[in-house]
């Protein structure tokens, strides 16, 4: 991966030798987008948001000729290596830290979106930042790229953002009241600053467009991939991780996600109730992902399967035990009531897992016919879609089949491509 080499300015990521804005006429290329890639999703132990946030950049530094990337937190240029650092890893804490990441972490966060500022300040900062990055050249503009759809003030280029879901807007219930306040009190200025949307699938770019009043052609369909981890695993490969686990192969239904309301855990729950008590035994609710908003012990029928032992916490488990858990499950539930893409589709197909899913929002887009779509709402359906992955091996082989067939018409690669053609756009207009 490319990084910031000795003599380079601070902050800048190269994925190309070529020529920069300004270059002298004649080159046999136009120049990359100069791009201040906002990190602050990059910090902290990353979920949906963030990962992709860190995977679109990697890959674009893979690719010659995409882009020069500059990560910038709160109008300062971070060094490039911050996108060397695996996936899932959180920033290191304590004193292991680098100085420069300690001085961005004490930096204030709002709402988990971005940095709470004064207007006038922080364009002021991105002002000095997009200076540094373009280097005097007296080329540009610079493009801010916000990966989480609400950018920091900027007016000295254009700006990409992306709107991973308007659960915030179709399910406020399933939000904090502050994070709405948040997303409430910047959305104006948003909308009058973004030249150019990316939605992570159609059924969110559909979504925004409506939502938001603007052009659906200022919005790109850009969909995102699953990582290089998750492959299928073969038994032997994975036993490490079910014994850590005390789970037996193909012993267990897995549900991936952060522990919140709209993942559905709760009639979840009470569809896994629905089995028979042989079928339970023999397969019991896991669930894998960190604890969000709402916790995991959200409802009773959840409490209750806790407390029974027919469902069991794994907590956040890195990628490649996660890949392992994917692969050797007997079935993969995804029954979340909205999602804006739906990332552990991708990746419980990518390892081979047969899948029994929302039949709605974005959910079905991504997977196509790969999967067993159920209705979220309804947990007499969610039950038999189970039964029938548990009961039926041809439809699981089939199921687990087609999975990496469909997760390999998707890759981060293409995602990095997409997204720098908006970037080249925007720029351009």
């Amino acid at each position: 991966m490319a990084a910031t080499a000795a003599g380079e300015r601070p902050g800048a990521a190269h994925a190309s030798g070529a020529a920069r804005p300004g270059a002298a006429a004649g080159s046999a290329a136009p120049a990359p987008p100069v791009v201040l890639y906002a990190a602050e999703t990059l910090f902290g132990a990353r979920t949906g948001v963030g990962r992709a946030a860190l995977e679109v950049a990697r890959a674009v530094l893979r690719q010659p000729g995409l882009a020069e990337l500059h990560p910038v937190m709160g109008g300062r240029l971070l060094p490039g290596a911050l996108l060397d650092s695996p996936p899932e890893a959180p920033v290191p804490a304590g004193p292991a830290r680098r100085p420069w990441r300690d001085r961005v972490a004490a930096l204030p966060l709002a709402g988990g979106l971005a940095l709470s500022a004064s207007g006038a300040l922080t364009r002021r900062s991105m002002h000095r930042a997009a200076a540094a990055a373009l280097g005097g050249s007296g080329g540009g503009p610079a493009v801010l790229h916000e990966p989480n759809m609400l950018p920091r003030p900027f007016d000295a280029g254009p700006t990409v953002s992306v709107v991973n879901d308007l659960s915030w807007r179709r399910h406020p219930d399933m939000h904090p009241a502050d994070r709405l306040a948040w997303i409430d009190r910047h959305l104006p200025r948003a909308l009058r600053q973004v030249s150019r949307w990316v939605a992570i699938s159609g059924f969110t770019a559909d979504e925004a467009a409506a939502e938001f009043g603007v052009d659906r052609a200022r919005v790109a369909v850009v969909p995102l991939a699953a990582g290089d981890a998750f492959r299928p695993v073969d038994a032997d490969g994975a036993a490490p991780v079910l014994a850590a686990h005390g789970l037996a192969d193909g012993g267990y239904v897995l549900a991936v996600g952060t522990l919140e309301p709209r993942k559905n855990l709760e009639r979840l729950a009470v569809a896994h109730a629905l089995l028979p008590a042989a079928l339970r035994r023999r397969a019991p609710l896991v669930l894998a992902g960190g604890i969000g908003w709402g916790g995991v012990e959200a409802g009773p029928a959840l409490a209750r399967a806790l407390a029974a032992g027919d469902a069991r916490p794994l907590g956040r488990v890195d990628d490649a035990a996660l890949a392992a858990l994917y692969a050797r499950a007997a079935a993969v539930a995804y029954p979340s009531l909205y999602e804006g893409f739906g990332l552990p589709v991708l990746e419980a197909m990518a390892c081979g897992a047969p899948l029994v899913h929302s039949a709605t929002t974005a959910v079905a887009e991504t997977a196509g016919d790969a999967g067993l779509a159920v209705d979220p709402l309804d947990p007499e359906a969610i039950a038999a879609g189970l039964a029938a992955v548990l009961e039926d091996a041809a439809l699981a082989a089939r199921l687990r089949a087609a999975g990496p067939a469909h997760a390999a018409g998707f890759s981060w690669a293409e995602t990095a491509r997409r997204i720098a053609a908006v970037w080249r756009e925007a720029a351009a207009a």
